[in-house]
């Protein structure tokens, strides 16, 4: 995190603070107006994500928190190690400090992902804390088919992308130039559009399934792509605001229209999606005995649970006493038998 607020540091100190932010939210488009910037929209939703993390560090959702921030960070990083390296981009402002921030930014996700599988403790007593809580049934399910449904949208506008974008005449706007970055995007740590909506809806999916199975970390990483995909809807709309085309229904073509209700039905998605999923389940994992595994009765000598204390031997009446301790001798016993145990065998 301390990288990106560097980076935005710059930014804010190079052009303003108010340029920089609109430059985030699609006001201002990169390059135009002002300096070459370094951060764009993606840069601000990571550093909400890393918040986040920071906040959930020490509670039980740690572990989900970090491999949602470690996700999201390799994904969107990832293209940034060939486009910086193009020829197209030699010679460009800070490039070599931005592919340095790049490699070190996939370096830590990876990091972030193994300390969270490593450091994931299991719940075996209540000495070892709460479970992280799984989110609440009904909500859950909610979530995982708006996530699902936001999915398959993405999916179908990257297929119509495809169908358009891949003609000759495009030229250097071609569909798979501009995902793989070859078509630079002005800003020196964005990720490609096309890119971060296949890894969005990848995501999506993943966080969809974990949902559907009431799986704790189906809460980090629904909310962190709820925010994700409200950022990018607004960032959006705001280029339609810009260019005066926003809901001028009647001044635009279909496609325009139908991309306005896409955002605006992922701005609503994506709030609920963070309300969903904020609420918590109430049927946490049992948590055991200090001696015993999940599920396991709590104080029962010989099933894995904490034994009792075990009750005096002359107490016990014969042919009842607990878990196989010895029955009293008769009265003809031999003599030079040896002597009772004194208390029941242990384990």
């Amino acid at each position: 995190m301390a990288t990106e607020i560097v980076w935005m540091g710059r930014d804010i100190g190079n052009v303003g603070f108010k340029d920089t932010l609109l430059s985030w939210i699609g006001r201002i488009f990169a390059g135009q107006g002002h300096a070459l910037l370094g951060t764009s929209i993606t840069d601000l939703v990571l550093v909400v994500v890393y918040l986040g993390a920071l906040v959930a560090a020490a509670r039980p959702s740690a572990a989900g928190a970090f491999v949602a921030a470690g996700l999201l960070t390799f994904l969107y990083r990832l293209p940034l190690l060939w486009i910086l390296t193009e020829d197209i981009t030699e010679g460009l402002p800070l490039r070599d400090r931005a592919l340095y921030t790049a490699i070190g930014a996939l370096i830590a996700s990876v990091a972030l992902i193994v300390i969270a599988a490593a450091g994931r403790r299991l719940v075996l007593s209540p000495a070892d804390g709460p479970p992280p809580a799984p989110p609440r049934t009904g909500p859950a399910v909610v979530a995982g088919l708006l996530l699902m449904l936001l999915a398959l949208v993405a999916v179908a506008w990257e297929a119509y992308y495809i169908d358009r974008f891949t003609s000759d005449r495009m030229g250097p706007f071609s569909y798979w130039r501009q995902f793989s970055g070859q078509q630079p995007s002005g800003i020196l740590l964005a990720a490609p559009g096309f890119w971060i909506d296949w890894a969005t809806a990848l995501l999506c999916v993943v966080a969809a399934v974990q949902a559907f199975a009431r799986k704790p970390m189906a809460r980090p990483l629904g909310t962190a792509l709820g925010w994700v995909l409200l950022a990018y809807a607004v960032y959006t709309l705001n280029v339609y605001s810009k260019q005066k085309l926003l809901f001028e229904f009647d001044d635009i073509r279909t496609p325009d229209i139908l991309q306005q209700l896409t955002s605006l039905a992922e701005v609503v998605a994506g709030l609920l999606i963070i309300l969903l999923l904020a609420l918590r389940g109430t049927d946490r994992p049992p948590v055991p005995g200090a001696w015993g595994p999940p599920g396991a009765p709590g104080g029962q000598y010989g099933a894995w649970g904490t034994p009792p204390a075990p009750a005096p031997y002359n107490d016990a009446p014969y042919g009842r006493s607990p878990f196989g301790s010895p029955p009293p001798l008769p009265p003809e016993y031999p003599p030079n038998a040896p002597p009772r145990p004194q208390t029941p065998p242990s384990w």
